[in-house]
């Protein structure tokens, strides 16, 4: 995205373009405006890590004032969009391997106004879903987790999750650095 078309877009999808860039460098899958069931995510993005596989769905928000009563119509909005998407998973893969396996975040990013905390885990709110299923219930209250920040606290509470990031490396990597390493010899 050049400096033009950024001057175009407003500010919640220059920060949910961001977010994904973001994401996309650190080695996840990612996709924007993604459709999951009948609802339209920001941003979803997956990464398979130590045996793991993390589902991040963001929902990028730019409002000039942030209010606890918005905040809340925000998450139970994730809330939501984190049960669609566990239900499309448990038509793909058993409850069981769901339970051991996936990690599902939802994340509120509040990109301009931060409401009275600039961040938070938000799983002291989580309501109960899927109470007529236990084996669904039990995913819900152990591999779901809720976050609301600005996007510079979204690295540290990723890593609290037990997502790495790292960036993979090219092959263009090694060459530029090979060539490098013979002018200035690293010690």
């Amino acid at each position: 995205m050049n400096s033009e078309e950024k001057v175009n877009l407003p500010d919640w999808k220059i920060a949910q373009k961001s977010i994904a860039k973001f994401l996309s460098d650190k080695s996840f899958n990612v996709w924007e405006e993604r459709s999951i069931g009948k609802k339209r995510v920001d941003v979803l993005a997956k990464r398979e890590y130590k045996g793991k596989t993390f589902y991040l769905i963001f929902e990028v928000k730019h409002y000039q004032n942030v209010t606890p009563s918005v905040e809340e119509k925000f998450v139970l909005q994730l809330e939501e969009y984190v049960q669609a998407l566990i239900l499309r998973e448990t038509k793909r893969k058993s409850s069981n391997q769901i339970f051991e396996h996936y990690v599902f975040i939802g994340y509120l990013i509040l990109s301009k106004d931060y409401g009275i905390f600039l961040n938070r885990k938000k799983n002291w709110r989580k309501k109960p879903f899927f109470i007529e299923n236990v084996e669904l219930s039990k995913i819900w209250k152990r591999n779901v987790h809720f976050y609301c920040s600005s996007p510079k606290f979204i690295r540290k509470n990723l890593e609290s999750q037990g997502i790495s990031f790292y960036t993979q490396s090219k092959i263009s990597d090694f060459l530029t650095h090979s060539s490098n390493n013979h002018k200035n010899p690293k010690l």
